[in-house]
């Protein structure tokens, strides 16, 4: 009984981590969208996934959380 409990409340927070999730990915392409029409917006969003992209070299393997590739791989 207290497992169920705990598993209904753990799904419950997955559900709405996934809705947060979901509605700051829209916020992102919101914010992306309005970048682009900057003359150096894409620019500044190539710099910072290359920032991004050298972040997740450096902690690979120090992160007790996957990275984004390795979440989607396991859905």
């Amino acid at each position: 009984m207290e497992r169920d409990r705990e598993n209904d409340l753990l799904s419950r927070a997955c559900d709405e981590l996934i809705e947060q999730n979901a509605l700051l990915q829209q916020e992102v392409e919101l914010l992306r969208a309005q970048l682009r029409r900057h003359p150096t917006g894409e620019m500044q969003i190539r710099e910072a996934h290359r920032q991004m992209d050298e972040w997740l070299e450096t902690t690979r393997g120090r992160s007790p959380f996957p990275s984004d590739r390795q979440s989607v791989a396991a859905y």
